[in-house]
């Protein structure tokens, strides 16, 4: 086992995120959007979270892949590093994703991530919902005239 805990996972009979093309959660989500032109869950997202589509698809494959790295989630999505880098920084910033160090074997840092829970997201985006409308709510009574 290398110190991030990556082979520990492959030995204890998960599968490699490599041997998996896309993840269950981003097909259904693909799926979603070919059954719909227009999704709400997307529009919702970058509307009122400033989260898109792309970004949400990084979500769902650190959601399906549990301590992973970005070099794993480039396999999954095949997209650039950059890319992934550029995707995961409002996911870390709403606290959609976290990041934790782990050392290794070569004394460096290799950083993994881990998702927050679909129905805490779920909690999380009716917060951000609520919020949004009650924003848009007060707004929308100053315009009341008198």
């Amino acid at each position: 086992m290398d110190q991030s805990g990556y082979e520990m996972t492959r030995r204890e009979g998960r599968a490699d995120i490599r041997d998996v093309d896309v993840s269950e959660r981003v097909q259904a989500f693909q799926q979603l959007l070919a059954e719909n032109s227009k999704i709400e869950l997307t529009d919702a997202m970058a509307t009122i979270c400033g989260i898109n589509e792309a970004e949400f698809r990084v979500y769902l494959t650190v959601l399906d892949h549990p301590h992973c790295s970005i070099a794993e989630i480039v396999d999954v999505l095949d997209r650039d590093s950059s890319t992934v880098g550029k995707q995961l920084k409002p996911l870390l910033e709403q606290d959609l994703v976290e990041r934790y160090p782990r050392t290794v074997d070569n004394g460096g840092i290799k950083y993994l991530y881990e998702a927050q829970s679909l129905p805490e997201t779920k909690q999380w985006l009716q917060h951000e919902l609520d919020a949004w409308t009650d924003a848009v709510l007060s707004q929308f009574s100053r315009l009341r005239v008198n």
